[in-house]
């Protein structure tokens, strides 16, 4: 029989039963991107490493004087030993150059009453403008970036601008994806009017790779229970997580549970209450995960985006798995059922969410996802009413380190 839990119980069984890994590994920075650091970075040297200029201007102590005597010129990447500057005097200083001592103020050229190559005259400004003080941005010291952050380009800029060449980050787990099903062939083969193409294993394999997953397709599974015993045995000792879709159901040809258990499955749960996607079965076999996902290609995409991606950051170390989202106002009223809670694609723009074909489509439909931009996930409603305000994962989101998004 199905468990008849929650999607959100569903969703902190898989987040509360795993650990996060404290496998890691040195890599450059060059090819980090994607990854999750697995130590807090510290920042080698203070930004500015020295106090400079912001604008093309004049560089002077600020007092009473106006007229200003110029004495010197400094471009960005001069080096010279510090002088002293009377209160007439100041220095030409171009934007990047080194401040010397003594020098408070820049004012910028244009706004200059006067500028001659002798001398300068100059408005009221306040103590300190366009100078970028030594360490104002990073002090030496300081953390940089946290454990468990994703490394992104910015903090690769970040990393560049420390001199940082090498960084630790976690192991991330090895994928295999499998599917189940006498009538599936690879897009690849050519299909007859009884057979139909792998949808779920490639499009489950591009979600990963786009959250940063490399995963490996298996192909199909043995069409016996005992073949099927035998090959999960072997498959748990090469990876961390396996993935597979169909046959998690109760048919004649649906082993794929059975053939977990025997292999030491200790199962979070077995079915949702969610509309698509119930059949959805997520447990261990010892150190691997194994995530059992319903053979309809939008419910074993679904859950996956939902459910997987979520697990998968977590299991690699990542101190954000929660998904963002944002509040949006329901362009067009439709229904559900409120017995279920259900997973609603839909088009968000501008503020505005819209419900995919008001929610008429079926689990098999893959056009509902090219269509769609981004997810509702809804439960103990009826009827959606238009310009009610709902809470929508869009597919490029992003993540953060708690979630309210089932808080109500």
């Amino acid at each position: 029989m199905l468990d008849k839990i929650s999607y959100k119980e569903a969703f902190f069984r898989c987040i509360d039963n795993v650990k996060p890994t404290d496998l890691y590994k040195n890599i450059y920075v060059e090819n980090a991107l994607g990854e999750f650091l697995a130590e807090d970075i510290v920042a080698k040297r203070d930004a500015p490493v020295f106090s400079n200029s912001a604008m093309d201007g004049f560089g002077f102590k600020k007092s009473d004087n106006t007229k200003l005597k110029v004495i010197k010129t400094i471009y960005a990447g001069d080096k010279y030993e510090d002088f002293e500057i009377k209160n007439d005097e100041c220095v030409r200083i171009m934007t990047g150059a080194k401040v010397p001592n003594g020098i408070d103020t820049v004012i910028p050229i244009e706004k200059c009453i006067e500028v001659t190559d002798e001398y300068v005259v100059i408005p009221e400004i306040k103590k300190g403008a366009n100078i970028r003080l030594k360490g104002e941005e990073i002090k030496k010291g300081e953390v940089l970036v946290k454990k468990g952050e994703e490394i992104t380009p910015e903090i690769i800029a970040l990393f560049s601008s420390q001199g940082i060449v090498n960084v630790k980050v976690f192991v991330k787990p090895k994928v295999a994806i499998l599917s189940t099903g006498n009538e599936l062939k690879e897009p690849f083969e050519e299909a007859d009017a009884d057979e139909i193409y792998n949808v779920n294993s490639h499009s489950i394999k591009g979600l990963l790779e786009k959250n940063g997953f490399n995963a490996d397709l298996i192909g199909i599974i043995p069409d016996t229970l005992e073949k099927t015993v035998e090959f999960i045995q072997n498959l748990k000792n090469k990876y961390d997580v396996i993935v597979t879709t169909g046959g998690i159901s109760f048919g004649d040809a649906d082993f794929i549970y059975e053939a977990f258990v025997k292999n030491g499955l200790k199962s979070f749960f077995r079915g949702i209450m969610v509309k698509p996607g119930r059949p959805t079965m997520i447990g261990v076999m010892e150190n691997t995960f194994v995530f059992a996902l319903p053979g309809n290609p939008l419910s074993s995409y679904l859950n996956a985006f939902a459910l997987l991606i979520p697990t998968l950051r977590k299991l690699s170390g990542a101190g954000k798995y929660f998904y963002n989202f944002v509040y949006a106002k329901n362009k067009t009223e439709f229904k559900t059922n409120p017995k279920k809670d259900h997973t609603i694609l839909g088009k968000f723009e501008c503020g505005e969410w819209e419900v995919y074909k008001n929610y008429k489509y079926g689990s098999g439909m893959v056009s509902a996802l090219s269509n769609s931009n981004s997810l509702v996930i809804l439960g103990n409603k009826e009827i959606v009413k238009e310009g009610e305000i709902l809470k929508v994962i869009p597919f490029n989101i992003g993540f953060c380190e708690r979630s309210d998004f089932f808080n109500d």
